[in-house]
């Protein structure tokens, strides 16, 4: 609701009704003294009550007006209860005023007498409830001194030409006793009120309202002072004058504090004139009655004496407060000065062109120059070209208005070249007369907005190959699919290197990440300046081409293959590399941006599984194959949770006896619908999605366990040794050693009764992966290098990753041909003192060909297949070697 301060129609109604009635009466009152009773004289005095009550009506609205504060609201409600008391005594004037005939005597009865008290008391209630200018105690006394030097000389001016008239008249008897102490109390109150209004600020009721009362108060003193000339006047009352014209003038100001809303507080209470006027005429009085010879001349005399008294006392507390002034105003100059000048914001006057009349010296640490030789010169010659257009828009509103303000940034010149970055609040004083321009407070923000900016960049950026991320490249292709015209074609290309993963299990972290760096410089130099090239994650990237598809963007992932496919040399390492591209095309404002994302992931993993590189574009019905893997995936987490998973175990036995010494443990699914699922239907997926973590800890811990079970059940006929294998992902895991830790600890298996199983590209992984095969040896755990010799295999690896034993890959088991690589691996075994164990072995005759080589462990099918644990014991309880050998080879 709108609250400002209004004057209605009807106000304005009421005041003209109330001005021409004080206008009226004032015509009428003028004519009636000169030429006496003529017209209808009810006329006359009905113009009081009715002045009256229209000033009550405006002083009753003013009072309910919601858009006044409470104070000028309360001081109206009184006013207009107190005017509504005179118009009750009018009404009773009137009453006994006008006698048989309508003849106008100046009776007043005993109800109008107390009905104008009760207004006078009611009237003084409001005035003197009206808060003092003052705000300190010297300023209290001075103002009380005011009042006193303003009620005392205009005491004596009443009495002079008053109140001594009307008592002697009053002794003659020509005025009545009743007449003359009702002037006197009126005048009284007159000039106390009168005084009060004057020596009260016009924050409370505004400056309108209280001109209007101290106006009325002095109308009301005026005419009554002329009270004794209407002594030989019976048939008039001075209040057929004073009433109309009070009344308008308190209705006038009642209006105004409405329709014009109240000042805001000064900041300092001015020196009043009004005391000193008041002793100079006090004085002048003072040497008229002397000049006269008058019968008063003692109290004016002393009255005079007393004023002037009370004036130089005045004097010396206002002296004395301007001292104290002045104190304070040196104190709080240092103090700004001193705030100023040592202030890190640049505290700048300029006028409204720009031309410096003042600079702080905090500009030279903001700027490198000193504040003498910039006076003069114009501000806005600093300001960097692109920020200009900026400060002279905010500038222009600036300095459009005083009192206007802006807030805003633009860059500055520094005296060593560089440009500084300033946030500038800058308002416009020039009403100031202390201050006459723009005053603009300049703090430097460069490095705030330096961090800011590089905060914004790395959040929408790769920190490692300066490539868009995920995020911003999602907005990209949103904003790519939203706003393009109508048939304009997009193509978004997702991009995985393929087997990045070998370079950081093989090469380290390190060499990995500069391969990832050297790729996205091969790709935007691949690519138009206006293509999006980002980097989603890991090894995987992301193309977005605007305006092209087909054709085009074929021959860009045919040169960005080709780049890609230059060996570049990271950390002594040439490194070639083979990507997979899936591209999907879509019709920007026609296809969702989430679905063509999904679909160039569905062709990239198409291209993936097809194992050579290259780039497959999406073609409906490729969600099939990727539904499949999610359906595997899920199956496979719901196995883990269900305990479909199952452990066979192959045993390593001696060679030429087959004595058991040690078994493999091997996963098998077994699954609720196609049965007994082997590793290669469901490893790849797990190694792909990264369920090979908590499925080689559950084969852990359940290896575990059976070892521990069939010690307990068969004691020194136990298997000697657990085999469990690792991935390349559990061992990348930082906490996988204390996972075997745990699982030694929990199923009670001696440590050096487990052997883990790794593969040759997994021994030379950096980071984790050497961490944790050197806390398995801390541990005591056997270590086996599988599947020897198809990898990076190199004496160097067995130096920097010793082994326990290498287990010889089948392709290298004894054939028909030369048996050189098997005996080579053996030769090296021995001289590293390090077992081997050759695996593969399917028939009679390799297994002769090892024993004559000299390999005394060995595992195959020739001996057994993975077996159940409950096979296994069995086989042991038989105790004869050819049984057992048979019980294996004869199980499926």
């Amino acid at each position: 609701m709108d609250h400002a301060p209004r004057t209605s129609a009807w106000d304005r109604r009421l005041l003209l009704i109330s001005g021409s009635l004080a206008v009226a009466g004032t015509v009428w009152f003028t004519v009636v003294y000169a030429f006496g009773e003529i017209g209808p004289t009810i006329l006359g005095w009905a113009m009081m009550p009715v002045s009256a009550a229209v000033a009550t009506v405006v002083c009753r609205r003013s009072s309910t007006d919601p858009s006044l504060t409470d104070a000028a609201r309360l001081f109206w409600r009184r006013f207009g209860f107190a005017f509504a008391v005179l118009t009750a005594a009018m009404t009773s004037h009137v009453i006994d005023s006008i006698g048989p005939g309508l003849a106008m005597s100046t009776r007043v009865g005993a109800v109008t007498g107390l009905l104008h008290a009760a207004f006078l008391l009611l009237l003084s209630w409001p005035l003197f409830g009206l808060p003092l200018g003052a705000r300190t105690r010297g300023q209290l006394v001075t103002t009380g001194l005011d009042v006193g030097i303003l009620v005392s000389g205009a005491a004596v001016f009443f009495w002079h030409f008053s109140a001594q008239r009307l008592f002697e008249g009053s002794a003659a008897g020509t005025v009545s006793i009743v007449a003359s102490v009702s002037f006197v109390i009126t005048g009284l109150v007159t000039m106390l009120a009168i005084a009060k209004v004057a020596a009260t600020g016009a924050t409370s009721l505004g400056h309108r309202s209280m001109w209007a009362l101290g106006s009325s108060l002095v109308a009301t003193g005026l005419v009554t002072a002329l009270t004794p000339l209407l002594a030989t006047r019976p048939h008039l009352d001075i209040t057929l004058l004073g009433v109309p014209v009070a009344a308008f003038l308190v209705a006038f100001g009642a209006a105004g504090t409405r329709a014009h809303g109240l000042p805001p507080a000064p900041n300092r209470r001015r020196t009043s004139p009004l005391p000193y006027v008041m002793a100079a005429a006090t004085n002048a009085l003072l040497i008229y009655v002397v000049a006269v010879d008058s019968s008063d001349r003692l109290p004016v005399t002393v009255v005079a004496v007393l004023l002037t008294g009370l004036v130089i006392i005045r004097q010396l507390i206002a002296l004395r407060d301007n001292d104290n002034l002045v104190t304070r105003l040196e104190h709080r100059e240092e103090r700004f000065r001193l705030l100023v000048q040592n202030s890190t914001d640049v505290v700048t006057i300029t006028a409204p062109n720009g031309r410096i009349h003042y600079i702080s010296p905090a500009v030279r640490r903001v700027l490198g120059s000193e504040p003498e030789p910039m006076a003069g010169t114009n501000i806005a010659h600093r300001v960097h070209p692109d920020d200009r257009e900026v400060v002279a828009t905010n500038v222009a509103h600036v300095i459009s208005r005083p009192g206007n303000s802006a807030t805003y940034q633009a860059r500055m010149s520094h005296a060593d070249g560089s440009w500084r970055t300033l946030e500038i609040i800058s308002v416009n004083l020039t009403d100031v007369p202390s201050v006459a321009g723009v005053v603009s407070n300049s703090r430097d923000v460069t490095e705030t907005v330096q961090a800011h900016e590089r905060l914004s960049y790395e959040a929408t950026h790769d920190v490692l190959t300066g490539l868009a991320n995920r995020a911003l490249f999602g907005d990209r292709v949103q904003a790519g699919v939203a706003n393009a015209g109508p048939g304009n074609t997009i193509s978004i290309v997702l991009i995985d290197l393929d087997d990045f993963k070998t370079v950081n299990d093989t090469l380290g972290h390190s060499v990995g990440d500069g391969l990832l760096v050297a790729v996205a410089d091969r790709m935007r130099a691949s690519v138009r300046p206006t293509d999006i090239v980002a980097r989603l994650g890991g090894d995987e990237f992301a193309i977005l081409f605007e305006g092209v598809g087909g054709d085009t963007v074929d021959r860009v992932l045919e040169r960005i293959a080709d780049a890609l496919a230059v060996p570049v040399e990271i950390d002594g390492h040439l490194l070639g590399v083979r990507a997979s591209f899936g591209v999907v095309d879509g019709q920007a404002g026609d296809d969702d941006a989430g679905d063509l994302l999904r679909r160039a992931d569905i062709a990239m993993y198409e291209a993936k599984e097809r194992g050579e590189g290259g780039y497959q574009r999406y073609r409906p019905g490729m969600e099939a194959r990727g539904a499949e893997r999610n359906r595997l995936t899920a199956a496979l987490l719901a196995a883990l949770d269900q305990d479909e998973l199952v452990l066979r175990y192959q045993p390593v036995v001696t060679l030429p006896e087959g004595r058991l010494t040690g078994v493999e443990a091997l996963v098998r699914w077994q699954h609720p619908e196609r049965g007994l699922l082997g590793p290669g239907e469901f490893i790849p997926g797990a190694e792909e999605t990264g369920l090979i973590v908590p499925l080689g800890r559950w084969v852990l811990r359940e290896a575990c366990r059976q070892a521990t079970a069939w010690i307990d059940d068969l004691g020194d006929l136990a298997p000697g040794t657990m085999s469990v294998n690792a991935s390349a992902r559990q061992l990348q895991e930082p906490g996988f050693a204390a996972e075997v830790a745990a699982a030694l600890r929990d199923s009670g298996l001696a440590a050096g009764r487990l052997t883990i199983e790794i593969t040759e590209s997994t021994a030379v992984g950096g980071g984790a992966t050497q961490d944790n095969l050197r806390g398995l040896r801390a541990l005591g755990v056997r270590l086996s290098l599988d599947d020897f010799g198809t990898g990076a295999s190199t004496l160097s690896l067995l130096a920097n990753c010793p082994v326990d034993q290498i287990k010889l890959d089948r392709s290298f088991a004894p054939g028909p041909g030369p048996d050189a690589i098997a005996g080579a691996v053996l030769q090296l075994a021995r001289a590293l003192g390090v077992e081997a164990v050759a695996e593969g072995v399917e028939t009679p005759a390799q297994a002769a060909k090892l024993g004559d080589l000299g390999y005394v462990r060995a595992q195959g099918f020739h001996f057994a297949r993975p077996m159940t644990p409950e096979d296994v014991g069995a086989g042991i309880r038989a105790r004869q070697v050819t049984e057992l050998a048979g019980s294996f080879s004869a199980r499926p």
